[in-house]
């Protein structure tokens, strides 16, 4: 079944990759590329069905994103490409279908709109660059805060696309609260949110401009409850940029003589190539059905690209490779 990510990843995939660059470099140029008329409304304030003022406001029929411009901030750029993701999602069936299947489609669809423009703002080749094969940092994510020209928020979420479970967290120092936190993984009860204090015996408030941290430490939110999490952080005059981990990416009990290294591995190590791009050496037990190995990149083996190369029935909204006239074998 295709997953939030799978669809951000194939909307974005069909835009050209010279307008996706120039995207990247001057969001509004590259919007205008796409053919949309960008309007900036000074007044804009409007109401998302998920609940909450946003700042820009998309209207497909007539391919216009209309925004409230915040000169001196990026912030600008992730609110218009947030409505040319509304757009994007308006006109494609796969998508729709699939939002009609989630609990809270409102609250998904903005999810979505959310990851196709960190995606777009932060291209995949530019975090390649920053991150390369290593674990993400809090300073990878201050680093793409400064170089890119995407806004914190959008930073932390682009970023947190090579986590598996944790979060990408943005604090204001001067009031030890959450600007922003990008989230990964289903399993998370207690963790960083937007608007939440920091809690008064966190580590991270110890941090002055210039220090960094890496280490194992937690979380507590308002009712107390607890949840360890590895934390890569770093602290400038204003911000702290952190990353949280419920796994051990960096090797902090090494480092502190806790648990004993884990004996080697006996999975397969072979080359792989991947549709995301990635072409290296991969070792890990393959896919119990395709038998392809899982890309460590984007996490997919080849289960994903046979699905996707499926279409979607329109009767039964069912995966099929056998459409005919729209239908599969089982609606004719």
């Amino acid at each position: 079944m295709s997953t939030r990510r799978d669809h951000a990843r194939r909307l974005i995939a069909a835009i050209e990759p010279v307008q996706r660059t120039a995207i990247a470099n001057h969001p509004v140029t590259g919007i205008e590329s796409l053919g949309y008329t960008v309007v900036a409304e000074p007044a804009l304030t409007s109401q998302r069905g998920a609940g909450g003022l946003c700042d820009g406001l998309s209207f497909a029929e007539h391919n216009t994103v209309m925004y409230s411009p915040t000169p001196g901030s990026k912030k600008e750029n992730f609110t218009l490409l947030h409505e040319v993701g509304h757009i994007l999602v308006e006109r494609d069936d796969d998508v729709l279908n699939w939002l009609a299947d989630r609990d809270d489609p409102d609250a998904e669809v903005e999810r979505l709109c959310e990851e196709i423009a960190a995606d777009l703002v932060v291209p995949q080749d530019m975090l390649d660059d920053l991150v390369g094969t290593g674990p993400i940092t809090g300073e990878d994510l201050k680093t793409l805060v400064a170089r890119s020209a995407a806004s914190g928020p959008a930073c932390a979420i682009a970023l947190s696309n090579r986590l598996t479970s944790g979060a990408v967290v943005i604090v204001d120092r001067a009031h030890a609260r959450v600007i922003h936190s990008a989230l990964r993984g289903d399993s998370l009860k207690v963790y960083p949110w937007k608007h939440g204090d920091v809690p008064l015996d966190h580590p991270l408030l110890t941090l002055e401009p210039g220090d960094s941290m890496t280490r194992k430490t937690h979380w507590t939110d308002q009712w107390e409850r607890r949840q360890d999490f590895y934390v890569s952080a770093v602290a400038t005059e204003k911000r702290v940029y952190a990353v949280f981990s419920t796994s051990d990416l960096w090797g902090v009990d090494k480092f502190h003589g806790g648990q004993a290294p884990p004996e080697k591995s006996a999975a397969p190590r072979l080359g792989k190539r991947c549709r995301c791009g990635f072409a290296g050496t991969v070792t890990g037990w393959p896919c119990d059905k395709c038998g392809h190995q899982f890309c460590p990149r984007c996490g997919d083996c080849d289960c994903q690209r046979r699905d996707n190369a499926q279409g979607t029935c329109s009767s039964c909204f069912c995966k099929a490779p056998d459409l005919e006239n729209g239908a599969c074998s089982g609606c004719r």
